[in-house]
């Protein structure tokens, strides 16, 4: 990467959404690492949008790394901007970024595709149609990140209410899936390459903003699949990256009943701090953080 050091990088971190906080942490982290490898970096915080959507923020950079999670930065707005600007950047194009963030157009491609997802309703004032749905039922925000706004909840009207209540703080448009309950399983991808599969026991309900930043007791494991699973695995969890367009890097979480994997959502700026999924994915493969960054750098100006 050598022929790399001399090219200004932009580190695009912070942003004005919900996931600022964890966007800040793994813009720090990404940028350390590459300042001591002897990258010229710049650490840029987005705070609002006028800054986001202004040349004069990019003025002299020869790329930027984006980090900046769910709203503004993953959800194609950023990406549409540097296209236009003709900056390169990590990661998804606009167009796939702004599918993979809506989950309701994922599953909606996913279906077409035939790749297992829990059946859902979206909420249009339609409760008795959702509370036909039996067991236990997943509510969550269409367009978030970092579970922010999900419930999972006994399937009756009281804690619906409550559950989609949460959900419209994030966001207005509101899916509820059908639970399966399973093992909690991530995959990342990088330049088309699909590490093996990570395995994720929170000391909670289920795998929530608490688990993911918080906790020092969430078990992060490779998951334990005989070679023909995990081969379809990989194979069905590039399928649904590639299905929506996605490129670079990213990350696939879905849902291992014993019998099926149920995919839930591609995460196309994932988070790069200290207790991320797709640093951790990559240690288990073998690959150290910097060459992880440079791997994703690399395909942004290829």
């Amino acid at each position: 990467m050598k022929e790399y050091k001399h090219l200004n990088i932009g580190i695009l971190y912070g942003g004005w959404a919900a996931e600022r906080e964890i966007s800040l942490k793994s813009g720090n982290y990404v940028y350390h690492a590459l300042i001591k490898e002897g990258f010229k970096c710049k650490l840029i915080d987005l705070s609002s949008e006028n800054m986001a959507f202004s040349k004069n923020t990019y003025e002299g950079l020869d790329l930027v790394f984006i980090l900046i999670h769910g709203r503004g930065g993953e959800d194609g707005s950023l990406q549409n901007y540097l296209e236009s600007i003709s900056l390169p950047f990590t990661g998804s194009n606009s167009d796939s970024s702004k599918l993979a963030m809506d989950k309701v157009l994922t599953k909606m491609v996913w279906n077409k595709e035939n790749i297992l997802n829990p059946i859902f309703l979206i909420y249009e004032n339609n409760l008795d149609d959702i509370l036909k749905m039996k067991g236990q039922v997943v509510v969550k925000p269409a367009n978030e990140g970092s579970s922010f706004g999900i419930s999972i909840i006994d399937n009756n009207e009281a804690d619906l209410k409550e559950a989609i209540k949460l959900a419209l703080k994030y966001d207005k448009k509101v899916l509820i899936e059908k639970y399966i309950k399973g093992k909690e399983l991530t995959v990342t991808i990088l330049n088309e390459q699909v590490f093996d599969p990570i395995e994720v026991i929170p000391n909670s309900e289920y795998y929530d903003f608490k688990a993911k930043y918080l906790s020092n007791e969430t078990i992060y494991q490779k998951a334990f699949l005989d070679e023909k699973r995990l081969s379809y695995l990989k194979k069905e969890a590039l399928h649904s990256f590639n299905s929506i367009g996605c490129s670079g890097w990213g990350r696939v979480d879905l849902i291992d009943d014993g019998n099926d994997f149920y995919f839930l959502e591609v995460n196309t700026v994932p988070g790069m701090t200290e207790t991320s999924l797709v640093p951790k994915a990559a240690a288990f493969s073998g690959l150290s953080f910097i060459n992880l960054l440079e791997k994703i750098l690399s395909k942004s100006i290829a």
